[in-house]
């Protein structure tokens, strides 16, 4: 297997695979059908529980925090992210809307509505922009500041075939089901070409680290690193076939070295370490319902 390929992109993105050693379960809230994934900065879990329409938290542990689950005006959540002031967004399939939390209390003003049609992934750049996945398009919008939704709406970029997306350190990639592309995340975007990166198998899921990788996962189910030098290095192999869509949920945890993905059809979310060393690039815990995960 040809272990590295050429990638050129300016951000970051994360994942990973292998030995299985731990098993956790949700005791009160069924996981079932994950697919969003968001991590704050004290390494708890945001998991956008698409067919229970609720968001469960997991702490650092593992641990299902039953008390913290969020069900209000949740209906078939799919993106979760958090923004650079600690809020969790969740955009919502019905209604068709994106709604904000404090500390697991919604802000009713902070829900948007406006350019969201059927809406998948969500993430921040760097600026607190919030850019948005839907069927066919990816808007963004302007911050308005803290606790205030970013209901500007600065453009919508009509893109179809796509799978996922990311952004950060000022650039925008997206994959499809054939190819993987990048594009300058300024205001210049709209209405420039997209240029193919020279890595010949498209995407299902991406996620960004703190060190300017991008970590994807390829439709194959090969788990890449984007590095800052221009390459993507493969990771891993997933034990399970990702489908296209946003039913690959993927984040990387900076704070615990851990990336997480999310098995939609499996209903389990994989915990792989991304740590230098022994461990780096294995599966060292399953999170899923029932005491024996799949």
């Amino acid at each position: 297997m040809k272990i590295t390929r050429r990638l050129s992109a300016l951000f970051a993105v994360t994942l990973c695979l292998a030995v299985l050693t731990s098993a956790s379960f949700a005791k009160n809230n069924p996981l079932i059908g994950p697919t969003g994934l968001a991590v704050d900065a004290a390494s708890n879990l945001y998991v956008g529980n698409y067919s229970e329409n609720n968001i469960l938290i997991y702490n650092s542990s593992y641990a299902q925090q039953t008390s913290k689950t969020i069900t209000q005006n949740i209906g078939l959540p799919s993106g979760v992210a958090i923004d650079l002031y600690g809020n969790l967004w969740v955009s919502n399939g019905f209604p068709a809307s994106i709604t904000e939390y404090t500390g697991g209390v919604q802000n009713t003003s902070a829900t948007i509505t406006k350019g969201v049609n059927d809406p998948l992934s969500l993430a921040f750049d760097g600026l607190d922009n919030l850019w948005l996945f839907n069927v066919g398009n990816v808007t963004i919008y302007n911050p308005t500041g803290a606790y205030l939704p970013p209901s500007n709406l600065e453009r919508t970029i009509s893109i179809s075939g796509v799978n996922c997306f990311a952004v950060g350190a000022g650039a925008f990639l997206y994959g499809t089901n054939a190819e993987t592309f990048v594009e300058s995340a300024s205001a210049t975007l709209l209405g420039s070409p997209l240029s193919s990166l020279a890595y010949d198998d498209g995407s299902v899921a991406m996620a960004p680290d703190n060190k300017g990788n991008i970590y994807f996962v390829d439709t194959s189910g090969e788990v890449w690193v984007a590095q800052p030098n221009s390459t993507a290095t493969f990771f891993a192999t997933l034990p399970f076939v990702p489908g296209a869509g946003n039913t690959n949920g993927l984040v990387v945890d900076n704070v615990k070295e851990r990336l997480y993905v999310a098995n939609y059809e499996g209903s389990e979310i994989l915990v792989y370490s991304n740590k230098p060393g022994a461990t780096y690039g294995t599966i060292i815990h399953k999170i899923c319902t029932t005491t024996t995960c799949p």
